[in-house]
């Protein structure tokens, strides 16, 4: 797979340049949760570790004989108004290795692997629990999560119009402006709940912080909206549990970050992302359901996304070779 005295470096602006495709993501993530289901894959829950400071530290391994690769992951951060200036509060490396040889093959930033799991896992649910004639997605937080998710919706729904708050005008108005000639109509507002109550889809996605209060209930949420939690339901009231279809990625990781305060939503949950592309559960929500997934982000997807990353860079000769030491 690669040459045994080399390996790949790959930064985040050359990860970020590889222009990959949503709907690439989406299908990726959803063969490599069917390669775990048919014993074709290892796959552990995140281990989590979280400070007094307000900084954590993620770790994540899978592995796959049908995708070919193993990877170990490693997520930290800190909560956002603790980044310094002009930095991200999230950062992180991963590295990518052949499956049978265990050689290492690549070392890449984390940041776009971070910021495209929760998209495509939200792309990837959106495709079982979403009305496919959903037009118009609702966004809460006009960050980082909300610019994934526009395209990654739009690649496996019809959706015409955003309609989307966030806490700063200025935010809000610059998430409008880079969506301005993609054809969507993109509408912003200053109450949360306009928001909600016109999606069809809607994704919640308020950063991490030390002053994020809840600041949505669950009972503006109109019959047969899907709703996609990125922030682990942080910026929610109590309440979500009562909807007529709750998802996870994985039971087991789901049960953990309840465990450690990450989820705010507590399940227990209806279904997991295993369970849903196995058909090991029959999930058929009726058209006036309300259904909600609440995910973090699990190794086997960011696996699915360092294969694709990986093999976009060596076929279009991005990256730096850098000596290896192990021959």
């Amino acid at each position: 797979m690669s040459d045994d005295t080399r390996f790949l470096y790959l930064t985040r602006s050359e990860i970020g340049g590889l222009d990959i495709d949503y709907g690439d993501m989406i299908d990726g993530v959803e063969t490599a949760f069917r390669a775990w289901t048919s014993g074709k894959a290892i796959a552990h829950p995140k281990v989590a570790s979280l400070t007094d400071v307000g900084s954590f530290f993620y770790g994540l391994n899978a592995c796959s004989s049908k995708l070919g690769y193993n990877i170990c992951h490693n997520s930290m951060g800190v909560q956002a108004e603790l980044a310094r200036p002009g930095m991200h509060h999230l950062n992180g490396m991963q590295i990518l290795s052949d499956y049978r040889t265990a050689q290492p093959l690549a070392a890449m930033d984390t940041f776009w692997a971070s910021t495209w799991i929760p998209a495509a896992v939200s792309g990837l649910a959106a495709r079982y629990f979403a009305r496919p004639d959903s037009r118009v997605l609702g966004i809460i937080a006009t960050g980082a999560q909300a610019r994934v998710h526009v395209p990654a919706l739009r690649a496996v729904l019809p959706i015409e119009k955003v309609v989307a708050y966030n806490r700063s005008r200025s935010g809000a108005g610059a998430f409008a402006a880079e969506f301005a000639d993609s054809g969507i109509e993109i509408e912003i507002t200053d109450d949360p709940r306009v928001a909600v109550e016109a999606a069809d889809v809607l994704v919640t996605a308020v950063p991490v912080s030390a002053n994020t209060k809840p600041i949505l209930d669950p009972a503006w949420v109109r019959p047969g909206t899907w709703c996609s939690l990125v922030d682990l339901a942080r910026s929610w009231h109590p309440g979500l549990e009562s909807f007529e279809l709750t998802a996870t990625d994985d039971h087991d990781q789901a049960k953990h970050e309840v465990e450690i305060g990450r989820f705010k939503m507590t399940g227990p949950f209806d279904v997991d992302l295993r369970e849903l592309v196995s058909s090991a559960k029959n999930v058929s929500p009726k058209p006036e359901d309300r259904r909600v997934i609440c995910h973090s982000g699990h190794a086997i997807g960011i696996l699915a996304l360092a294969k694709l990353v990986y093999e976009t860079a060596q076929a279009k000769g991005v990256g730096t070779r850098l000596p290896a030491n192990w021959s």
